[in-house]
């Protein structure tokens, strides 16, 4: 009877120590995948800011008595982007990794468990990239990190304390941990930090140790009143841009918001959520079992919340609601589905004989086309913001009273929502760029990824002809645009810059595509004009880039392309390139 007793409990000590090798295998290889992307994702809009820390806007008074009163996400960023970029990156990660396994285990947490639930981490981690309403400016961005991601750290470590301390006896160091994530919860964000309160709420009324709950609620509510009652948010009402909305009353607002598709839409970004619980259900029928009470009633608790978030946005000024103000309530949704799978269990069955395993996999297949395309983003943008850089660099070097940038090539992607924040921030003084100086966008959409040498050096038709004053025409290049469906660009290399010999104020670059498609017998010429402005320096070659919509390479048979001087209504430079033989 000893003998068996001892190969229990060394069996099950067994179990468990493969279960904790388990959890932190999955818990490394998620930290590696996330840090992937991030280290590559290039500052971007209101990074800017916070690197500089030089303007109002970087000033946390300032921002508080006229902008915005989320304390808690502008002084993460300010910190955060001070710091030098390796750490903060690493910070990021590791915050991020740190939430999912926040939700993962706070089942356990309140049931006091504390069991390593791969099953739970895996499953979130998943549904986190691909139910993500806007990845890229919730996770990658840092001043939407800071926003999103952190913030909701902040929440789901107030919840994971609490519930910890629920029945526990608490001593003098509990109090301050409760207070601080109490208000850094409920300085979220304007949705998220009344559902914290009202959640803090429910548990006081359902639960039987209060105690703690008292602690925290009225943190929670400092916290909420801090950001929903600033200066800030009166003040940035006061834009022109809210009068319409401000002129409504609370009513009016409410009734355009639920009446309307609105509301409806803030879950469209959540349908695999959806789905994961749906086929849960199916696991738990089939198995022959049933969520545990508790579980179940947390599992709808923290489900109804998330819709309550949603439903907040009806006294918003600003309709529709931003996709990346949808991650609260994302979050929200994944405690609520970790509730609910936590009882599902499979005593000594092989994985493969595992429900849960096919639906791991089938959320796999969403999970690589999204990481693949977001991560490739990142990686491309981060090339082509060292390009714009070196542009910019080059113009302050030469003293140009402007200076032209392409604009970013984000590239194809599982959903389009995924990509980082493209507004362009405060360029003039992270470069030092004199503010009489303007670092203007071009005009016209450069449409392939011009980080890539390969599409760079490219001369799919080479031409090597001369284009007057000493400048070859060396290439003819028509690429895909990956961003969407039968679209392409036309792009022409240079091996001199234009802009020496020709003014931008006088000149323009002229390309007349002549197509036509199938057994059509007329020629139609589309114009794919284009500034000198429009011209990109990079690697020794000068690449203009034109978009032409969907006429594919084999509809054109020839193309013009010359300068033209539009008060003259002459052509200085002409040539015909052409392309196929009709």
């Amino acid at each position: 009877m000893e003998n068996s007793k001892r190969n229990y409990t060394k069996k099950h000590n067994k179990i468990k120590y493969n279960k904790k090798v388990l959890f932190f295998f999955f818990l490394a290889v998620a930290f590696i995948i996330v840090l992937i992307p991030q280290v590559f994702t290039p500052i971007s809009s209101d990074d800017t800011l916070y690197v500089v820390n030089n303007s109002k806007w970087s000033s946390m008074t300032w921002r508080y008595m006229n902008w915005s009163g989320r304390i808690v996400a502008d002084v993460s960023s300010l910190i955060l982007l001070q710091l030098p970029p390796f750490i903060y990156i690493f910070l990021k990660a590791a915050i991020w990794i740190s939430l999912i396994t926040l939700i993962s285990q706070l089942p356990s947490v309140l049931e006091k468990k504390f069991i390593y639930n791969s099953k739970n981490f895996v499953v979130i981690f998943l549904l986190y990239w691909i139910a993500n309403p806007n990845l890229g400016q919730t996770s990658f961005w840092t001043v939407g990190f800071t926003n999103y991601i952190l913030t909701n750290f902040f929440i789901v470590a107030y919840f994971t304390l609490i519930f910890f301390l629920k029945d526990r006896n608490s001593n003098f160091l509990h109090i301050p941990g409760v207070a601080i994530l109490g208000i850094l919860a409920g300085n979220s964000n304007e949705n998220t930090s009344i559902v914290v309160v009202l959640l803090t709420l429910v548990f006081l009324l359902i639960e039987r140790n209060k105690k703690v709950f008292l602690i925290g609620l009225p943190f929670t509510v400092v916290g909420m009143l801090a950001l929903l009652l600033s200066p800030g948010q009166h003040e940035r009402l006061q834009n022109p841009a809210f009068q319409i909305s401000r002129e409504l009353s609370v009513f009016q607002r409410l009734w355009n918001y639920f009446s309307s598709p609105w509301f409806i839409d803030t879950f469209k970004s959540f349908s695999w959520v959806f789905v994961t619980f749906i086929l849960i259900g199916f696991i738990y029928f089939f198995k022959h079992q049933l969520p545990r009470k508790n579980n179940l009633i947390y599992c709808l608790i923290f489900f109804f919340s998330a819709i309550i978030a949603n439903a907040a946005f009806g006294g918003s000024y600003v309709f529709p609601v931003a996709l990346r103000s949808l991650n609260g309530s994302l979050i929200l949704f994944l405690i609520s589905l970790a509730f609910f799978m936590f009882d599902l269990s499979y005593i000594e069955v092989p994985i493969y004989k595992r429900s849960i395993f096919y639906l791991v996999i089938l959320l796999c297949f969403p999970f690589i086309l999204t990481y693949y395309f977001a991560t490739k983003s990142v990686i491309s943008l981060q090339g082509q913001f060292q390009i714009r850089e070196q542009a910019i660099l080059d113009g302050k070097k030469h003293n140009q009273k402007e200076i032209y940038i392409p604009n970013y090539y984000v590239g194809k992607l599982y959903n389009p929502s995924d990509s980082i924040d493209m507004f362009q921030g405060d360029l003039n003084g992270l470069y030092g760029v004199k503010a009489s100086t303007s670092i203007v966008p071009f005009n016209k959409d450069f449409s392939f990824d011009y980080s890539n040498k390969k599409l760079v050096n490219s001369e799919q038709i080479s031409l090597n002809r001369s284009f007057g004053k000493r400048i070859r025409l060396k290439a003819l290049n028509i690429f895909p645009d990956e961003r969407t469906i039968n679209a392409y660009s036309i792009n022409f290399t240079f091996d001199k810059s234009l802009l020496k010999e020709y003014s931008s104020d006088d000149f323009i670059l002229f390309i007349h595509v002549n197509w036509k498609r199938g057994s059509s017998t007329t020629e139609t010429r589309f114009n794919a004009d284009t500034s000198l402005n429009n011209q990109l320096s990079v690697d020794g070659k000068y690449i203009f880039s034109s978009p032409i919509g969907d006429i594919r390479p084999k509809d054109i048979s020839s193309i013009n392309i010359g300068i033209y001087h539009p008060l003259t209504k002459s052509n200085y430079v002409e040539t015909t390139v052409e392309v196929n033989e009709n």
